[in-house]
């Protein structure tokens, strides 16, 4: 039946890809499409043989967050094997990213899941192993690697119950690639419980995050930040810091920044998707607000808000708060990185939504290293705890011990991989 399924998703993919474009063409994020045509050549693994490094270690990542979360990781594979890395990513972003580490000797675009393309790009290749990053799970690349004798293992692996639910609906194609998987390792317990209803339990390993490893207390773009708040003359001053916002929580920081401003309160916020710039604008122009954005670098000292809408910059911003909120916890998008501004030192705000980091968001809730805030309590909230340095410090010292204990996943996962080749060789 597996075999039967994963027939069945080749012969939907063309119809289904095809889906994909004409919704991408018609959204607002259609700029990404932008290097479509010079990507094609890599989407169908038409590479050269001699353009990818032969025997090498294949890691596939999803973007930019997870091709950062294997900085180290990257190296200790390089001290195990002695052989190179060839990266693949689903986006361009992930290869931009990919393409700067010096450890990696090949980086191009993941062949779409379709098997006859999976099958070409891995006998021009010839990996050695396959390492695939977190969640991304294509069936026909994992066949197609074991059809080819390329043993596969899943790395910082979640799923989310979601996620579980609906690969049970078609449980024997997940059996049928997840079984012969050399090992996954896993980020939490639900993880493994989940993924023990595709695979044998002794394959697999609960190691933690890697992406927790790569915290730093010292951003690289501090002084970048502390060169904007002296120009916006918000030295001293109370600021507030909104990372990786959607628009629903962006239209209550909005409604909320009346009280913010007589507060004396300076607000800045990075929206998780810079595509929506015009959408912003269009927004700050409606509401009373003297704002700026960092892209534009021209920064007045009556200035009440900014928008963050550059890459890169968004740990550094939280080290010049007093105050944090991790966006994708009010709208349902299941939080986004909560330990960046924790591993600072800094108070959190989060909303129920964490069904991607639980594990993280319980931590910080339970030890009193963050505040749990909905669209009824988020402005009172602030308000509050602002007003209260004494408590913000204490939550903020209580934030930063949580960060330090989620940190180890990547010797755990080294060692995973050590065992593993102690075993077959």
């Amino acid at each position: 039946m597996g075999f039967v399924l994963l027939v069945l998703t080749n012969l939907i993919f063309p119809f289904a890809a095809l889906g994909v474009v004409l919704a991408f063409l018609f959204s607002a994020r259609r700029g990404l499409l932008k290097h479509l045509l010079a990507e094609l050549k890599e989407r169908f693994g038409l590479e050269p043989q001699d353009a990818l490094p032969q025997g090498a270690v294949w890691i596939h990542c999803a973007s930019v967050g997870e091709v950062l979360s294997m900085r180290e990781l990257i190296i200790r594979l390089k001290e195990v094997y002695k052989r190179d890395i060839l990266m693949t990513t689903t986006t361009q972003a992930g290869k931009e990213t990919a393409l700067k580490n010096p450890h990696i000797a090949k980086v191009v675009l993941a062949p779409l899941d379709f098997y006859p393309i999976c099958r070409r790009f891995i006998r021009i290749a010839n990996p050695y192993r396959l390492f695939v990053v977190e969640r991304e799970i294509w069936p026909n690349m994992l066949e197609a690697a074991h059809r080819a004798g390329v043993p596969a293992a899943l790395i910082n692996g979640r799923i989310s119950q979601k996620s579980a639910c609906a690969y049970g609906l078609v449980k024997p194609l997940f059996t049928r690639i997840f079984s012969p998987l050399a090992f996954a390792a896993l980020q939490s317990e639900q993880d493994a419980q989940r993924y023990a209803k595709f695979m044998d339990r002794e394959k697999i390993f609960v190691c933690g995050n890697v992406k927790y490893d790569t915290l730093s207390d010292t951003p690289t773009r501090t002084r970048e930040v502390q060169e904007m708040i002296s120009a916006l003359g918000w030295g001293g001053k109370p600021v507030f810091v909104l990372g990786s916002t959607h628009p629903q929580e962006e239209t209550l920081l909005l409604r909320s920044m009346p009280d913010f401003i007589k507060a004396g309160i300076k607000v800045i916020f990075a929206p998780r998707h810079l595509e929506r710039k015009a959408e912003i604008v269009q927004a700050l122009r409606q509401r009373n607000v003297k704002y700026a954005f960092v892209s534009d670098g021209k920064f007045e000292k009556d200035t009440d808000m900014v928008c963050a809408d550059v890459m890169g910059l968004l740990q550094s911003l939280y080290t010049c708060a007093s105050l944090c909120f991790v966006g994708g916890s009010i709208a349902p998008r299941g939080t986004h990185n909560l330990l960046e501004p924790a591993i600072l030192g800094k108070t959190i705000l989060l909303g129920k939504h964490f069904y991607n980091t639980p594990l993280v968001a319980q931590a910080l809730l339970e030890r009193g290293g963050a505040v749990l805030v909905d669209e009824t309590n988020f402005k009172q909230s602030v308000l509050r705890l602002m007003a209260d340095k004494t408590q913000l410090d204490n939550m903020a010292a209580k934030a930063r011990e949580t960060a330090l204990s989620f940190k180890g996943a990547t010797d755990k996962i080294t060692e995973v991989v050590k065992n593993y080749e102690r075993k077959t060789t």
